[in-house]
């Protein structure tokens, strides 16, 4: 018998097919000249944010991750600070091809962030995960991005080859970044959850926005995109990010009911203690480590409602300083940047009782 006709068993993990990358930084002046920021380079990487936030919920034993690097391209500060997050959650890998570990520009330009390649990346697929200690047994979660598309189709592909070959049916996780509306429409059915942000959603739907839209414009705008792809019937639902506006998100409906759209603020908004407080650093990676949490409540059977909370928190503490939220241990219970993550979900949803 074969070791994939033996191995049927899958793991309680949320597993993300992103790939680690390291992550330098420049801005954009007035003058549309890109220099250099003073800021070292960082662990980045969308994967990298989305397992850190479902991580400030759940043991490492409950992630995975693989990191393919080449030695001398991986600092070893980098390689120590992942591990503090706990080494069960991460496969390292060293690369075969003769490319170094994958290395990005992130490009600011006023609010607006532009991300290029600075080396060849590796695209992981779920076949990736087969001989790895996160791929056997496959986990019961997959989170990837369609980054640089396409990839969403050929990642589907193979997880329906492993469910004929070992009856895997994960819960799908997916950001659609750059891919297409055709694609999206395609696909949606066989996607657990449907997550893109408010610039992918432009781009799915194409629409001019003026400049001076107001806050409640820009609402009725994504709320129309979030019924939109509801309608297109993925198997939990969909959730638009949408920044300092907080999200808005719809469970799938059943077939003979429309899509109830519902928004919930960002943990950091105006009106919470602390704003003004200087607690909004860098929003680099909050969207992916908001995808992140909600993976893990989705993972662990809680509801779409729930799950959009633990989102928002991961984001809360990844958007409050230049990199990574800090993890100390205070004698038995876990602490991100010196707080309770579960601390911020009950605020919210004391939030969320009270509006």
């Amino acid at each position: 018998m074969s070791q994939d006709e033996d191995d049927k068993s899958v793991s309680n993990r949320v597993v993300t097919l992103e790939q680690f990358i390291v992550d330098t930084f420049t801005r954009v002046g007035n003058d549309g000249i890109e220099r250099p920021v003073d800021q070292p380079d960082q662990i980045g990487g969308g994967g990298t944010y989305a397992i850190i936030g479902g991580r400030m919920f759940v043991p490492p034993s409950k992630l995975g991750m693989i990191i393919d690097y080449t030695p001398d391209t991986l600092p070893t500060n980098m390689r120590n600070a992942l591990k503090e997050f706990g080494e069960e959650m991460w496969v390292f890998r060293e690369r075969t091809d003769g490319h170094p570990t994958a290395r990005a520009v992130n490009k600011y330009d006023e609010q607006a962030r532009h991300f290029q390649y600075l080396t060849k990346p590796l695209l992981l697929t779920p076949n990736s995960l087969l001989g790895t200690t996160i791929g056997n047994p496959l986990p019961s979660t997959i989170h990837f991005i369609s980054y640089p598309a396409p990839r969403a189709e050929i990642i589907l592909s193979e997880v329906f080859q492993l469910k004929q070959r070992r009856a895997w049916n994960p819960i799908i996780i997916w950001e659609p970044e750059e891919e297409n509306l055709v694609v999206l429409e395609r696909i949606a059915r066989n996607i657990h959850v449907i997550g893109p942000n408010h610039n992918e959603i432009l781009r799915l739907f194409p629409m001019t926005i003026p400049p001076s839209s107001s806050e409640s414009e820009l609402r009725e705008i994504y709320s129309q995109a979030c019924n939109r792809i509801a309608l297109l019937r993925p198997k939990i639902g969909v959730v638009i990010r949408c920044g300092h506006l907080g999200c808005c998100y719809s469970s799938t409906p059943p077939l003979d009911m429309k899509p109830e759209v519902k928004w919930i603020p960002a943990y950091w908004n105006p009106q919470r203690t602390g704003w003004k407080q200087g607690k909004v650093v860098d929003p680099t990676g909050a969207g992916n480590a908001f995808m992140g949490g909600l993976a893990a409540a989705l993972n662990m059977n809680l509801s779409l409602d729930e799950a959009v909370i633990w989102g928002s928190v991961a984001a809360s503490f990844t958007i409050e300083q230049d990199g990574l939220p800090v993890l100390t241990k205070n004698a038995d219970k876990e602490l991100w940047n010196g707080e309770d993550p579960l601390k911020r979900v009950k605020i919210m949803k004391k939030t969320r009782e009270d509006i």
